[in-house]
């Protein structure tokens, strides 16, 4: 429609699979497109283009936001290279980076532990962000933080000054599309309330090998159920070898076959060291699950008070909490009730409006 305010979105995520960051930028993009039809974000005067190199390969159902897949590179390189051109407008861009050369634009840094933690990245991961996120950064109008917490991290390593902070923050809602599937619990015969569940990809900063040591030293009946992917490519080597009897690696699994391992789990055990935000907890307590997690970064901002808190470096910390959820029904019972209500709290139709606010007030500066 003639006089349009143009708006793209780097859209590359929608071609890799479906991790926190992909989560995240989906359930954004899918919220702003009920915004439109809702009327919220006036659609007769903006129009929205999702840029893409590939063409994704489970594309969401939008009725707002077309898809234009364009560009003779791949990755990184037609970010930083073809992007920029292609984007003649307002950019908004989800997954941490951002074409350096192009100031007209919004980025979303969802944690900085490339800086914070590198050891737990492989040295050509950690030397990409270290040569694109701050530069990037420095050049966007808006830079967005789920949490204050990764905000004043933003500051202390990408120098990036508060007066482009904007908080975001993260839903939760979308586990409950899910539809329940018990075929994974049915194929490793997981009966209800018999195991502790971790929902992560295989990075050393989730700190698995803690929680088995932990639940040695409570003594506990219960299995450990890990479920989530790997990527070499980013993550350097977890050790799988900590993986007792007492531990299952279920690997990837599916939305619903998640939803159903949440549910029927005995708690969820996030003990981390380090998150921007922290979906999983989240999503356990909005399915009922009760959680223990780390006292650490942005997961109290999560969590509230409606979780047990550890130490994520004291073995003995988890151990305790691991006693008080596996020792107490009725505790397990009101930390349930506690976790529903403050997971309510977060919304993804929120955090839409949370991006797109400032970057209306941007458009028209």
């Amino acid at each position: 429609m003639a006089g349009q305010i143009p708006i793209f979105v780097n859209a590359r995520f929608l071609t890799e699979p479906i991790t926190g960051i992909q989560r995240w930028s989906r359930e954004v993009l899918s919220a702003m497109d009920q915004l439109i039809e809702d009327g919220v974000i006036d659609g007769e005067r903006y129009s929205f283009t999702l840029l893409s190199p590939t063409l994704p390969t489970d594309l969401p159902s939008y009725r707002h936001l077309k898809l234009k897949v364009k560009g003779l590179m791949r990755s990184h390189l037609w970010e930083q290279i073809e992007l920029p051109f292609l984007a003649k407008g307002f950019l908004l861009n989800f997954k941490n980076t951002a074409p350096v050369f192009k100031s007209n634009m919004s980025m979303q840094i969802h944690d900085l532990q490339t800086f914070a933690h590198k050891e737990t990245h492989s040295s050509i991961f950690n030397f990409l962000y270290k040569v694109i996120v701050p530069r990037a950064a420095r050049k966007a109008k808006i830079v967005q933080c789920p949490s204050s917490y990764t905000a004043l991290e933003a500051e202390k390593y990408l120098k990036v000054p508060s007066e482009k902070w904007v908080i975001t923050q993260g839903g939760h809602e979308h586990v409950l599309r899910f539809n329940s599937d018990d075929s994974i619990a049915r194929q490793h015969s997981l009966a209800k309330g018999s195991y502790l569940l971790a929902v992560s990809s295989l990075n050393p900063n989730k700190n698995f090998a803690a929680i088995l040591r932990a639940m040695k030293i409570a003594g506990v009946e219960a299995k450990l159920v890990i479920a989530g992917g790997t990527n070499p490519l980013i993550f350097r080597n977890q050790d799988l070898d900590v993986l007792s009897d007492k531990a299952l690696y279920i690997g990837r699994v599916s939305d619903d076959q998640l939803r159903h391992l949440y549910e029927n789990a005995l708690g969820f055990v996030y003990p981390s060291f380090y998150e921007g935000w922290g979906l999983p907890p989240g999503e356990a307590m909005l399915l009922g699950c009760p959680v223990i997690s780390s006292n650490t970064s942005s997961l109290p901002q999560v969590c509230g008070d409606a979780v047990l808190y550890c130490d994520p470096a004291d073995d003995n910390s988890i151990a305790e909490q691991i006693t008080k959820l596996c020792g107490d029904p009725l505790f397990r019972e009101k930390l349930a009730v506690d976790g529903l209500a403050q997971s309510k709290k977060f919304t993804w139709r929120q955090v839409a409006l949370n991006v797109w606010q400032p970057i209306e007030k941007a458009c028209h500066e």
